[in-house]
Order: structure tokens, then C-alpha cells, then sequence
């Protein structure tokens, strides 16, 4: 399958997690029964109506053109239609007719079969709408969706359902799709109910965490979109190349985001956050931040963590934007479909302030999660100590030790692609002439990283050092976002970058995992108090807790310490232990 059709997928796939960390809480589960609806009577209605399905292009506020379908109920005389937005991920293209088999597209189905307007869009830059994608740019996106709603209370009225005035409006859509929703709903107040899935709450943190770029990711995402994306997205990734990114592109990065307006100015819109424990694009911290400002502003949100997400292919297992379509949460098992159709039903038709449902969950694979009403920060704290670490890139050998894995057809074409100076770097120390300094290193791995097979640059990662923190006495669960008091000692102006994030080692196994792929790069020295990762899996007798630390990791590829240089890493660590 090729990079493009990969995340492609992105459009719809099935996410049920509720991210809910919560594990201090005395009670083993708690569940909201549903509240009494809303005072005040829904209006609207006309001739009855058939169900079809209708394309159209509809002109936003800059001319650029905007790629609709609608579905259209089957209406009853006199019955009014809420109505449901649904849009896809990065570099994909709306649903035509609601024939895929994923959760969200299940849900939008069920939706317009129950007497709900659906209405699917290609944002602009992708499929069938003009322009150039800006990442949900509010003052260009978000001005996107103004439109469409705009036209919809035009064109579908008077069918169109109101409750005091206002139209009442859902939202659904996985990775860029839960971005309209959440963009959208901060410039536009006629949203009553989201659910996003697997999205981001501060795309500079999403891209750029610690201002290290995830080159990996960012190459994979411009691959896809080169074409379709604004001119200073890709002059941000290319910058990205280097190791770093300007601060004028991660301040307009973070303005992209639910984070830019939490507080004073977050949006009046319920909503059912959905993300992966496994998410390394968009990990489950920024589902945690997006749940808790709703919250905050007094929104009922509910939040839902489980495997999956955005995962790299190759050096993670899955599929990229797939989510387990079944959730075990507390003592009962949940279909992700019914759990978001239900919440957007309650909002949009029976008008439920709360809804029955568990409103923060933690999934640890397919027979266990955790229920409670906030999420796990920190907890028991503990000591550590790293001893001296080297920071900086993969050596040559390393380098030639894969290009060794290659086939000679595989290998000749990795060749053809890349610099004749990076060729000739290669083939001198693979006859033992020369080593390659670090600047020529860098070199090859920029260009590696956008030819080599993605399972060979997961080989790359150099081997962690793990530093014990914990012992489990019995069976546990670690759920929730670990809190870091750090301090990193080195050469500061060699601008070293050391990765860390939570590992276990199994007993009996002689094992040790990274937990949910999550490494959180820590940029200079000094010290530092920050949130790790957000983590969740089950313990057992035995099973050691501690730091996984890296001098270089995959997932950085291209963001590496230039200088190979010693640090040592000491301070606490505040587990959500359960």
C-alpha cells in the first residue's frame, strides 16, 4: 500500500477511547443517567419529504469553491431535521454515500436514516473543493464552515430543525475532520454537539513539542498533500528538515486549535472527545486539554481513550487512524457508533443536558477500562536518576547496516534518489575509507528518511537506557498523564535533545516496552516541570515501571542533537497509579 492511499484512511475509521485517566477515584465506575431535556419546544417542518442524496458546490466567502453532498431525510409532514456536518482527514475526501464501514460513517448513516440532514464536504484543498489547505486557519477554514452553514440555513429551511432561534447542528470527523468541528464550533456558535475523534487541541505542540519537529510525521503528511497545501505549510515543513522550526510558524500553528480560544473565549458546544492511547500524532494529553477546557467553560464533554489512532506505519502496529470499534468501559461493553450517535441524539433531538453514558474511560486493550469523572494527573511519586547518556544521530554503521537489509533492486533505487555526495559518503565507509563526520550523517539521513522502507527507519532508534521507577506487588492498573520534575545537565550549547517516555519491563519476560509508542523529546538544559505522555496498561505482579530515555529516536528522525554529546537526566516522576 502506497505512503498516500495509508493515510488516505484518515477519512473515517471506527475510535473509541475514551481517554479518561482518572484512576484515583474511590468508586469503580460511574456512569451519568440522562438529565431531563431542555426547556423549550424544537420548531420547524414543511411538506413531507423522500430521503435522497444531492452533490453541489457551494462558493465560500473568497470564491474558492467547496464540494458538498447532502443527504436528505425521509420527513414526515411537519417534522423538523437537525443537522449533522461530517468531513474527512488530511488528504482525503468527503463520503459520497455513507457506504463505509467504520464507526463515524456508521454513525452519520444511522443518523440520516433517523431524520437528520448530513452533510459531507471536501475541505478546501482536497477532493473535489479549490484552494489550498491552511490547517484549519479559523480566518479561512473556520470562515468555510461559516459559509456552509450559512447556506444551510438557507436552502434547507423549513425543515431545518431550531430550538429558540438557533439551528441545531452536529459535528463529526476523524483527525483533520474533528479540527473543522472544533475550529469551527470556537468562530461559529450555531454547533450544539461534537464529536471529534482523534484530533488535536495546539498543532505547535502537535508538530513541534519542545520546538523539536516530528520529522517523520511531517514528512508524511506534506508527501500527501504537497500539492493541496498552503505555500507556508510546506515552507514550515522544509524548515522542519533542519531540526527546527521558526517561532512565528508554531505562534500561527497554535491559533489553529481548540487551545488558542480555552478560557474567556471557548466555544458553548457539548462534545464527545474520542482519541488513541497510541496516537503519536496527536497523543492523548491534547484530548485531555480539549476535554478539560469544555468542561472548564461549563460544556458537557465526555472523553473516551482506547488503542489505536494515528499510527506510523512500520514502526507501529496497526492501521493508521484505526480505533477499536469496541469498548470495554467499567463492567460494560460499548459499541462506538451507538455511544456517538447516542450522545449527538440526546443533544440534537431529545435535548438531554446529560447524557447516559461514562464520561471519562481509560481502555487497556479489549477486556478492561477505567471509568471516573476526571482524568489521573501524576500520583505517587518517585526518584530518578539517568547516569550518563549519549545524545546525537545513528552511526554510519548503523546507517549501512540497514542499507545491508536492502535487495539489490530495493537498494539501487534507494541509491538512485539520493545525492551522488551522499553515495560517495556510503560507499567510503562501507570500504572502511572513512567514517562520515555528523554533518555528513545528517546529510544521509535527510534523505534516507524520505526513501528508506519505513520498518528499516525504525531501526534506527538506539538502543533506551531504562531507569526503574516502581515495582508492581499485584495486579494494577497506569492510566492517566505522568508529571515530570526534571533536570538535564550537558553542554547546553550544543542544543542536545534527549527522548523520553514510560516503559515497562514485563515480568518473566525479560521484556521491556515502550508504552503506547510515547516519547516526549526534552530540548537544551536546565530544568523543567512538564506532563509526560499520556499512558494506560495493565500491570501485574512483578512488572517494572521506569523511564524509557533516548538519544535518538525514530519518530525525531531528522531533529536529533547535531553534535553527539553526554547528559545526565535526574528528578521525580508522579505515576497515575491505580
Amino acid at each position: 500500500m502506497s505512503l498516500k492511499s495509508m493515510l488516505r484512511r484518515l477519512r473515517g475509521v471506527s475510535v473509541a477511547v475514551l481517554f479518561g485517566s482518572l484512576l484515583g477515584l474511590s468508586q469503580p465506575a460511574t456512569v451519568d443517567a440522562a438529565s431531563p431535556p431542555i426547556a423549550g419546544a424544537i420548531s420547524g417542518g414543511g411538506p413531507a419529504l423522500s430521503a435522497l442524496r444531492y452533490d453541489l458546490t457551494i462558493t465560500s466567502f473568497d470564491g474558492t469553491p467547496i464540494a458538498v453532498t447532502v443527504f436528505q431525510p425521509a420527513l414526515s409532514k411537519g417534522q423538523a431535521a437537525p443537522l449533522l456536518m461530517y468531513s474527512h482527514g488530511w488528504g482525503g475526501s468527503r463520503s459520497t454515500d455513507l457506504s463505509e464501514s467504520d464507526s463515524l460513517t456508521a454513525t452519520a448513516r444511522k443518523a440520516w436514516e433517523n431524520g437528520y440532514f448530513v452533510m459531507t464536504f471536501d475541505q478546501r484543498g482536497f477532493g473535489e473543493s479549490g484552494g489550498r489547505a491552511n490547517v484549519q486557519d479559523p480566518q479561512i477554514e473556520g470562515r468555510d464552515i461559516k459559509t456552509l452553514l450559512d447556506w444551510a440555513e438557507g436552502a434547507l429551511t423549513p425543515h431545518l430543525a431550531y430550538l429558540r432561534g438557533d439551528p441545531l447542528v452536529g459535528g463529526i470527523g476523524l483527525s483533520y475532520g474533528g479540527g473543522f468541528q472544533l475550529i469551527g464550533a470556537s468562530v461559529d456558535p450555531r454547533f450544539d454537539a461534537l464529536v471529534p475523534m482523534i484530533t488535536w487541541n495546539d498543532l505547535s505542540y502537535s508538530l513541534t513539542p519542545g520546538t523539536v519537529p516530528k520529522t517523520l510525521w511531517l514528512t508524511f503528511l506534506s508527501a500527501i498533500a504537497i500539492n493541496d497545501q498552503a505555500p507556508w505549510v510546506t515552507q514550515a515543513y522544509a524548515q522542519s528538515l533542519g531540526g527546527s522550526v521558526d517561532e512565528s510558524t508554531r505562534q500561527r500553528l497554535a491559533g489553529h486549535g481548540l487551545g488558542a480560544f480555552c478560557g474567556a473565549n471557548a466555544p458553548r458546544v457539548d462534545a464527545f472527545i474520542i482519541q488513541g492511547i497510541n496516537d503519536t500524532l496527536f497523543n492523548g494529553n491534547e484530548a485531555v486539554w480539549n476535554y478539560n477546557c469544555l468542561r472548564e467553560a461549563g460544556n458537557d464533554a465526555y472523553l473516551l481513550m482506547s488503542d489505536g489512532g494515528h499510527v506510523l506505519p512500520g514502526l507501529q502496529i496497526g492501521q493508521i487512524g484505526s480505533v477499536a470499534a469496541q469498548v470495554r468501559c467499567g463492567e460494560q461493553d460499548y459499541q462506538v457508533a451507538d455511544l456517538a450517535y447516542g450522545f449527538l441524539d440526546g443533544k440534537l433531538r431529545k435535548l438531554q443536558q446529560r447524557i447516559e453514558m461514562p464520561r471519562v474511560c481509560f481502555t487497556q486493550g479489549n477486556e478492561h477500562g477505567v471509568v471516573g469523572d476526571e482524568v489521573m494527573r501524576g500520583g505517587q511519586r518517585f526518584a530518578a536518576q539517568s547516569g550518563s547518556l549519549l545524545v546525537g544521530p545513528p552511526s554510519i554503521d548503523l546507517v549501512l547496516n540497514l542499507l545491508r537489509k536492502l535487495d539489490p533492486v530495493t537498494l539501487s533505487d534507494v541509491l538512485s534518489r539520493i545525492s551522488a555526495d551522499a553515495v560517495r559518503v556510503l560507499l567510503g565507509a562501507l570500504s572502511g575509507i572513512g567514517s562520515g563526520s555528523p554533518d555528513q550523517v545528517t546529510k544521509i539521513l535527510t534523505e534516507l528518511v524520505t526513501t528508506l522502507p519505513p520498518h528499516l527507519i525504525a531501526e534506527l532508534g538506539t538502543a533506551p537506557r531504562f531507569v526503574p521507577l516502581y515495582q508492581a506487588s499485584g495486579e494494577q492498573t497506569l492510566a492517566g498523564i505522568p508529571l515530570a520534575d526534571l533536570k538535564v545537565e550537558g553542554l547546553g550549547k550544543l542544543d542536545p535533545r534527549l527522548f523520553v517516555g514510560i516503559g515497562v519491563k514485563r515480568m518473566g519476560s525479560g521484556r521491556t516496552e515502550l508504552l503506547n509508542d510515547q516519547v516526549l523529546p526534552l530540548r537544551g538544559v536546565g530544568s523543567r516541570q512538564t506532563e509526560l505522555i499520556a499512558v494506560s496498561t495493565r500491570l501485574n505482579h512483578g512488572d517494572q515501571v521506569g523511564l524509557m530515555l533516548y538519544g535518538f529516536h525514530p519518530q525525531y528522525t531528522l531533529s536529533f542533537s547535531r553534535v553527539p554529546s553526554a547528559v545526565q537526566l535526574s528528578g521525580t516522576v508522579e505515576l497515575p497509579l491505580r
